[in-house]
């Protein structure tokens, strides 16, 4: 009787020690399938244009995940930029840079790039040097990007290309579209000084043929600057068409961060 008891008591606590065991895989295994659903939910909604679903999903894969977290900033700052909300997609695409292995790098630089590529174009009218600067740091974001994660003829190598090629040229037709302004401003200051000249004394009209050949050669010069003028004016509505076209719908170029992981 003794012995069928210690048995049973001994059987009942090895149950007990199982039931904890078992209780505990589930949970852990419930935190793992969780995590993993909304790593994946984020890659799944904003495949479908469901660019604040895929943003929640992000921020509970950040507050449930220690490891691999940079997942879950790229993929936040990727929905974010989708959607316009380009300052704090800056935030989390540079968090992700700062943590993400070398191999997936050169994913956030492009998606951050590009961000960096839209903050320049929303205060180029305001602030030329600032956009200037934002130009810059895009296209050094892409420069500084490890050759392990971009091996030639790779698809990373040839949106950095694109990307690069993209930036390039709207800060050239930025910085012509400047300097047609300041060449403008230039020329209407000459021409007002030159109004002034004019009316000050009559008398400089009856001056000697020599003083006729230098206004002639200044009317060339004018020409020249009236000319050169024109053809940075022309460069700046290239760059304001070609950006234009690259905007949302557009078919001249990207209109949207690279999907998440």
């Amino acid at each position: 009787m003794n012995r069928i008891t210690a048995t049973w008591s001994k059987m009942r606590r090895l149950t007990r020690i199982n039931l904890i065991i078992g209780f505990a895989l589930l949970l852990v295994f419930g935190y793992v399938a969780v995590t993993a659903y909304f790593g994946a939910a984020s890659q799944v909604r904003y495949s479908s244009n469901d660019f604040p679903g895929a943003k929640k999903a992000s921020t509970a894969f950040l507050t449930l995940s220690p490891i691999q977290r940079h997942i879950g900033y790229y993929n936040r700052g990727t929905a974010e930029a989708a959607v316009g909300d380009f300052e704090a997609a800056q935030g989390d695409l540079e968090s992700a840079l700062e943590i993400t292995p070398v191999r997936d790098e050169c994913a956030v630089r492009i998606n951050l790039s590009y961000v960096y590529e839209k903050l320049a174009d929303e205060v180029a009218d305001q602030d030329p040097d600032q956009s200037d600067e934002l130009y810059d740091r895009s296209l050094k974001t892409l420069e500084d990007a490890p050759e392990e994660c971009q091996p030639k003829k790779s698809e990373e190598k040839q949106k950095s290309n694109e990307a690069k090629e993209r930036v390039e040229d709207k800060k050239k037709g930025q910085q012509a579209k400047n300097e047609g302004s300041d060449s403008g401003d230039s020329d209407g200051s000459e021409g007002d000084e030159q109004q002034n000249g004019e009316s000050g004394d009559d008398s400089k009209k009856d001056q000697g043929s020599g003083e006729g050949d230098e206004k002639s050669d200044g009317s060339g010069e004018k020409s020249e600057q009236e000319k050169k003028r024109e053809e940075l004016k022309k460069r700046a509505e290239d760059s304001e068409r070609e950006q234009q076209q690259q905007g949302p719908g557009g078919d001249g170029g990207r209109s949207a961060p690279d999907k998440p992981w």
